[in-house]
């Protein structure tokens, strides 16, 4: 059991990787009655619980858009579950800015199960681009001049990070900072590939790493969060 004084905390982080599915696990892993998910994906808050290791002045970090930035906070999200669900928290954030993370890990919910979803880099990328042009709006560039950009160390700041959509598949330096502050039976790495042959087995996995009635069958019919080609 994960908590404190004042409330109950996640028993298992999904960390990644961004572009990977993790939202897709996100509504299916709600579905499961022994788990409990917390109503907003990509908290976040462990990365920046290790602001101090983060590239931001304090005023760039009191600014910062994300509302959960206490444990209080932190906490709340959790507040409906029952001591005796598992809990879970899906921030990509925290394989991308690892060694932060891991401040905030050790120090909020070192007990946690790690739970990491790989992609082919060179698809996770272009799945990202897509997601940044699509979703957020942004302004259109051939992937070809985004990679160029970034390669000349031309990145964009956004809430105060950098935003390196080719350093985000860089998953040995981060899965390398994971191995050698937990045990390694704390950590399970699955690819996105498993995902798309086989939604169910893997799910299947997860339950069962997490302990959890691995006989359930989530609904796994709906793909969250799909990069479509930009218009």
């Amino acid at each position: 059991m994960i908590h404190g004084a004042a409330g109950l905390r996640p028993t298992f982080l999904v960390i990644g990787a961004y572009k990977a599915g993790t939202t897709s696990i996100h509504h299916y892993l709600k579905q499961h009655p022994q788990v409990f998910m917390s109503q907003r994906k990509e908290i976040r808050f462990l990365t920046y619980a290790g602001h101090e290791r983060l590239p931001l002045s304090p005023v760039e970090f009191a600014s910062l858009p994300w509302p959960v930035q206490t444990l209080p906070a932190y906490e709340a999200l959790f507040a409906e579950a029952m001591e005796t669900q598992d809990r879970g928290d899906v921030s990509p954030s925290y394989l991308e800015y690892a060694e932060q993370s891991i401040i905030g890990i050790r120090a909020f919910v070192p007990e946690a199960k790690l739970i990491a979803i790989l992609r082919q880099p060179a698809d996770r990328a272009y799945s990202n681009h897509l997601f940044h042009v699509r979703v957020e709006q942004e302004e259109e560039l051939e992937f070809r001049s985004v990679l160029r950009f970034e390669a000349e160390g031309r990145v964009r700041r956004v809430n105060g990070l950098p935003r390196a959509n080719i350093a985000r598949g860089f998953y040995y330096e981060a899965l390398q900072c994971y191995f050698q502050a937990f045990p390694r039976e704390k950590i399970r790495v699955w690819l996105y590939e498993d995902l798309r042959a086989d939604a169910a087995g893997l799910m299947r996995k997860i339950f069962r790493f997490l302990a959890v009635d691995e006989t359930f069958t989530p609904d796994v019919s709906i793909r969250y969060n799909a990069a479509q080609w930009p218009r």
